[in-house]
């Protein structure tokens, strides 16, 4: 389903796939084969050179690739199998180009103290992972001691470090690294915070939020889930969340009521 959260999605170049970053080609390779995308790769082999040669270890999930389509012929239309592919991964491509346009949609101008109002941030080592546009941290920066973003997409992290000097906010740091594994030793920060980031495994994901938070420290998901009592509702709940709705205003794609988390560390 296209977002519609970027305009020329369809006329992207083929070689913009080259601008993913690794943890992007990464997460293609665990998913389900895509013959189009295995396609792409067929018509512009220098992306298939790219990635091989930047991440050794894809060398033969992109094989497999080339197999799977080694005696499909190509489309007549490349361009609009292009299109296609690009739209497929829409979040991923206006975070690599123009980070500015996701930063415009109507659901991120969610009411900010439903996070600043949960808990007390002042004078606190605050950690937001997948920061994103930075909602989360500019949020959390006038009222916190230091606050670290981590976010694994490099055009975003350039994104944050300039936002942060257009707007004079010198307690904002940003790094490197993923969820799974995050870049802090035991007890490193009073709060935690995510927002869309936490679902592929949310056993392991919050297990290792709660592990960088200190005790007596929080851990929030804003936001954490859509506003449904599903699975990843049910695992926040066995887990010991917190929550609440509320709303992403809007009528851009992702809009509507949304659900946040939030749990005090205790022993």
């Amino acid at each position: 389903m296209p977002f519609h959260w970027k305009n020329d999605i369809r006329t992207q170049s083929a070689n913009t796939i080259m601008l993913l970053d690794e943890w992007h080609f990464h997460y293609l390779s665990q998913s389900a084969p895509q013959k189009d995308f295995a396609l792409v790769l067929k018509a512009y082999p220098h992306i298939a050179w790219y990635i091989c040669h930047k991440m050794p270890e894809l060398e033969a999930w992109v094989n497999s690739l080339n197999r799977m389509v080694a005696d499909v012929p190509l489309p007549t239309d490349m361009e609009a199998l292009v299109g296609d592919v690009m739209e497929s991964m829409e979040d991923w491509i206006i975070y690599v180009t123009t980070p500015d346009d996701y930063h415009r949609q109507s659901f991120v101008g969610w009411d900010e103290k439903e996070l600043t109002s949960l808990t007390d941030y002042a004078g606190k080592t605050v950690v937001d992972i997948g920061s994103g546009t930075g909602k989360q941290a500019f949020a959390i920066a006038p009222f916190a001691q230091a606050v670290y973003c981590v976010e694994p997409v490099w055009n975003l992290r350039r994104y944050l470090k300039n936002r942060a000097v257009k707007e004079n906010i010198n307690n904002i740091f940003v790094i490197d690294g993923i969820i799974q594994r995050l870049p802090f030793a035991a007890d490193f920060a009073d709060v935690t915070v995510s927002g869309h980031v936490v679902g592929d495994d949310i056993a392991s994901e919050t297990a290792e939020m709660e592990r960088i938070t200190r005790l007596g420290g929080m851990t929030i998901l804003c936001p954490g889930n859509s506003d449904v009592d599903n699975d990843i509702h049910k695992q926040f709940l066995e887990l010991g969340y917190s929550w609440s709705r509320f709303l992403e205003p809007g009528k851009d794609f992702g809009s509507g009521y949304k659900r946040k988390y939030w749990k005090t560390i205790k022993q």
